[in-house]
């Protein structure tokens, strides 16, 4: 590998596959888009939801656990139905169940994204103990 002054050729580091961050951010920009197009009561559940599972995002977190429990699942979509304000005329158990459903997915897409992260830079250190820069 031919070094750049003091620096290393990064590109040629890695292995050549579709560029990680490029891929993702599709995805993510796909994801934010169909998102907008929930009814406006649902986008609201989505940003409590998302703005919640911010919390959630570190290592050993329920959130990457190989197989997140039920009672998690509940727990965080009850926690976030209970900082809504619905009318009281609303069917409570099918918002329950949606919130419940929208937990799932928005942990599968962070799932998702953590997996692809780690695995690239379990890629590069690696390559670093074996030392084939």
């Amino acid at each position: 590998m031919e070094k750049q002054g003091i620096h290393y050729n990064l590109d040629a580091m890695f292995p050549s596959e579709p560029d990680f961050y490029e891929e993702e951010e599709l995805c993510l920009k796909d994801y934010e888009y169909l998102k907008r197009l929930y009814p406006q009561e649902v986008r609201l559940m989505a940003s409590i939801l998302e703005e919640y599972l911010d919390r959630y995002e570190y290592e050993g977190s329920p959130m990457y656990a190989q197989y997140p429990d039920a009672v998690t699942i509940y727990r965080i979509a009850e926690e976030v139905y209970n900082r809504l304000h619905f009318e009281k005329e609303e069917p409570q158990g099918q918002l329950k169940n949606m919130l419940q459903v929208m937990v799932c997915q928005e942990i599968y897409v962070r799932r998702r994204r953590h997996d692809k992260f780690c695995r690239k830079f379990q890629i590069y250190n690696n390559m670093r103990e074996n030392h084939t820069f």
